[in-house]
């Protein structure tokens, strides 16, 4: 009897520690969706101890030592490695300095450090925005706030080639938008980045991002040239995701020749209402930095995360912007200066159209009568506005034209202070909107609203473009207190709006998915 009741509590611990074990395969490389915002940049130098006991490694740091756990080291999935520089996951033992970001919340019982280097080496970059990373001829994949190498990666030399490919989805999601990955071969480990655009783009196909170990197949554009094959999907299930003749040859960039007769376009990869355009004649009498110009220019335009742009602090930056000119030989004439962003003066205006959307506008509470455009001045080191720049609220455009392009182009505004008395709020309006709880949230979260008389109301959901994706409510209501669930289940991490309209009149909240 006692053999058996041995044999039923090992088999019991043995099943405990195959659901630990599983869960922590899960788990120990993402402990959910970090924003970058949350975290707090630190520098801490200690002995590595690496849990070896799971399928796949964990990896702790002792700053102190006495040979005790102090942090709980983040390096993402078990798969990843940056091909932008040589470092490496380090050994139990090894005395390593990292950066990174420290989360508020422990992990059990250690702080997590979001690795962001190792010894001084590059290993991985929270606010990259990964789907502009085409390859190519650009210094891409710099760290920003350190080497300030852009984004902007040149031409391709040959259109994308079609491929149509199957395999399992492996989701990275360190960070809160997650990154998608393609395991043709069925080892476990990455064959192909998945591009699928920026966190907020979705198609009116009803296509969804896939979930992690989904079986999926895929239709897309490949880029080989890279350290690490990527994928632009333009198909995934069978459902289309993006036009492929909408990306074009270059993604997004163009060739400017001295003896063109006219105007050319450049848009932004995955936003057409974005775009510069070059006039012929652009290249008479020009010089830069004591150079002389090429007969041809390679131009393009990125659209990137505020945070991406360098020297932004005490700026209100809702959008931001990367112009990359390149000369024949792959150099990013931007670049040319060796300070953190440059310009280029060309021999006539180039013209730029931005646009933005009033869900951002109210969401971020910008003033639309303050809108201006800035562009980073390497000469003086500082933020300049352009002071002709024309700002039409009924199209969400901004317009301006210079002859001096600089590298960076930001939108910025002042935040509206607002009124704060619920009181005074209903009397103006008729309602009102409050944050919802809790928040950030996941999955689900309450928006609450009140009526002051009764009323027609639509409650819709935004992305952060701006783009609406689901309606919550549209149709009568009685005055009085309303509390509505939304379940974000099917949506990605990030951030969201959420809008109520009452009678024409609308008020706009924004929420934090963290998944």
């Amino acid at each position: 009897m006692l053999q058996f009741k041995t044999i039923g509590l090992l088999a019991l611990i043995m099943m405990l520690l195959l659901s630990f074990t599983a869960f922590s395969q899960s788990n120990h490389h993402q402990n959910g969706y970090f924003h970058p915002d949350s975290l707090t940049l630190v520098t801490v130098t200690g002995t590595v101890i690496v849990d070896s006991t799971m399928l796949h490694p964990v990896y702790f740091l002792d700053e102190d030592g006495d040979g005790v756990i102090d942090y709980h080291l983040n390096f993402g999935p078990y798969w990843y490695q940056p091909d932008s520089s040589n470092a490496t996951r380090p050994n139990n033992g090894d005395v390593v300095t990292i950066t990174g970001g420290m989360h508020d919340e422990n992990a059990g019982d250690y702080a997590v450090i979001v690795v962001y280097e190792i010894n001084g080496e590059f290993w991985r970059e929270p606010y990259e925005p990964f789907w502009t990373g085409m390859g190519g001829h650009g210094r891409f994949g710099g760290h920003n706030g350190e080497n300030c190498y852009g984004f902007a990666f040149g031409w391709m030399h040959d259109s994308l080639r079609t491929v149509s490919l199957s395999g399992t989805a492996l989701v990275d999601t360190t960070f809160i938008f997650a990154k998608y990955f393609l395991d043709e071969d069925g080892d476990g480990t990455p064959d192909y980045f998945l591009n699928f655009g920026p966190p907020w783009y979705e198609p009116e196909s009803g296509a969804t991002r896939p979930q992690d170990g989904e079986q999926i197949s895929v239709v897309g554009g490949l880029i080989d040239s890279m350290a690490f094959p990527m994928v632009v999907v333009y198909e995934i299930n069978g459902l289309a995701w993006r036009d492929s003749s909408q990306i074009g040859p270059h993604l997004g960039g163009g060739w400017m020749h001295r003896d063109m007769d006219r105007s050319r376009k450049v848009h932004a990869p995955f936003d057409p209402e974005d775009w510069m355009e070059v006039r012929p004649g652009w290249h008479q009498n020009m010089g830069h930095h004591g150079m002389m110009i090429p007969d041809s220019i390679f131009c393009q335009m990125l659209e990137l995360f505020p945070q991406n742009i360098p020297n932004t602090e005490n700026q209100h930056v809702f959008a931001g912007y990367e112009i990359g000119v390149f000369f024949p030989d792959g150099q990013n004439a931007m670049w040319q200066g060796g300070n953190c962003g440059g310009h280029m003066n060309f021999a006539n205006q180039v013209e730029f159209h931005l646009h933005y959307n009033d869900i951002q506008v109210q969401g971020f509470h910008m003033n639309e009568n303050t809108i201006q455009v800035k562009y980073w001045d390497d000469q003086t080191n500082s933020w300049v506005e352009v002071s002709d720049a024309v700002v039409d609220p009924s199209t969400n455009t901004v317009t301006f034209s210079s002859s001096e392009v600089s590298n960076f182009v930001v939108l910025t505004a002042e935040e509206v202070t607002g009124i704060e008395n619920e009181s005074a709020v209903l009397a103006i309006d008729g309602f009102v909107l409050k944050q919802n709880y809790p928040n950030p949230f996941n999955p689900g979260t309450t928006i609450e609203f009140t009526l002051q008389n009764n009323a027609h109301v639509m409650l819709n959901i935004y992305n952060v473009l701006g783009q609406k994706i689901q309606t919550l409510l549209d149709g009568p209501m009685t005055a009085g207190v309303h509390a509505v669930q939304f379940d974000a289940s099917s949506l990605p991490s990030g951030i969201y709006f959420y809008e109520l309209n009452v009678e024409g009149k609308s008020q706009v909240k924004m929420m934090n998915l963290m998944k």
